[in-house]
């Protein structure tokens, strides 16, 4: 994944943050990737928090993600988007905005509720951490663009421990990744990225700077995106929860919405393993 399109999947609305996160979910590796170009205290510290997710039956947790902008010649970002999260080995059922996502051992679904758009596809991860929000990003940086950054670990308070890597060529994708965590049990705080970028301006607003500075320079502003992970807990929803047809039944071959979402139009992409499932 190069500089550019890094940035352009952090830069983002509330309905641009539910977009990419379907899609680090659907894109998931079934194991992780190699970091070992990382300093080896900060593999294993990554190894640590992994194995949590990994390896716990199943956990709850709430989600904020943050994106937000400095002020430029009159123009930020700040946008928000609240989550829940509950992963159970390779089940998951989460909600992100107004979209809702199941997972279970046949299928991954994603129902847009806004759109009235249901999405099926094969299941994209075996065990519960992969289905961490970013964590493919987060291993992508500290294996494919670890000599790009000066990457350090320190403790920010007494329960508090940090991985920081900080850019110091043009081939970083952002200046600061910093990624904070518990140093007593190894579970997620927070996840956050600042980087930097040609800003989005009405082109009234640039034709005037332009003018202004006598150049077609279009101004960098500093952008920030940040995952809070909050109110861990040790729930699981009924095994009935992880059900397909709460949302999806086949007739004749065709796969059709649930009656709850009987106006929602299917989008059907998961290669068809069985006879039932060819789609008409």
């Amino acid at each position: 994944m190069n500089n550019r399109v890094m940035q352009k999947n952090i830069k983002m609305t509330v309905r641009k943050i539910s977009a990419i996160v379907t899609v680090a979910a659907m894109l998931m590796a079934t194991g992780t990737a190699s970091i070992a170009q990382a300093p080896s205290g900060v593999v294993q510290t990554l190894q640590s928090i992994y194995h949590n997710y990994d390896s716990v039956k199943y956990l709850s947790f709430d989600v904020k993600f943050n994106y937000g902008s400095d002020t430029l010649l009159g123009k930020f970002d700040a946008e928000q988007m609240d989550g829940t999260y509950t992963l159970a080995g390779n089940k998951a059922k989460y909600r992100l905005g107004d979209i809702d996502f199941m997972q279970n051992d046949s299928f991954f679904i994603a129902v847009y509720n806004k759109d009235k758009l249901i999405m099926v596809d094969e299941p994209k991860a075996i065990n519960m951490g992969s289905q961490l929000p970013m964590r493919s990003q987060i291993d992508s940086l500290l294996s494919v663009y670890a000599s790009h950054y000066s990457i350090s670990s320190y403790n920010q308070s007494a329960d508090t421990g940090v991985i920081q890597l900080l850019g110091t060529d043009s081939l970083a994708q952002f200046d600061r990744f910093a990624l904070q965590y518990d140093n007593r049990n190894f579970m997620l705080y927070q996840v956050s990225y600042e980087y930097r970028e040609p800003a989005e301006l009405d082109s009234a607003v640039l034709s005037s700077y332009q003018a202004s500075t006598g150049t077609t320079v279009i101004p960098v502003q500093k952008k920030r995106f940040a995952i809070r992970f909050l109110n861990y807990r040790y729930e699981n929803y009924d095994e009935s929860a992880y059900d397909e047809n709460n949302y999806i039944w086949f007739e004749n071959g065709m796969c059709k919405p649930a009656a709850r979402y009987e106006a929602y139009k299917i989008y059907y992409v998961k290669p068809a393993l069985h006879y039932y499932e060819q789609q008409q």
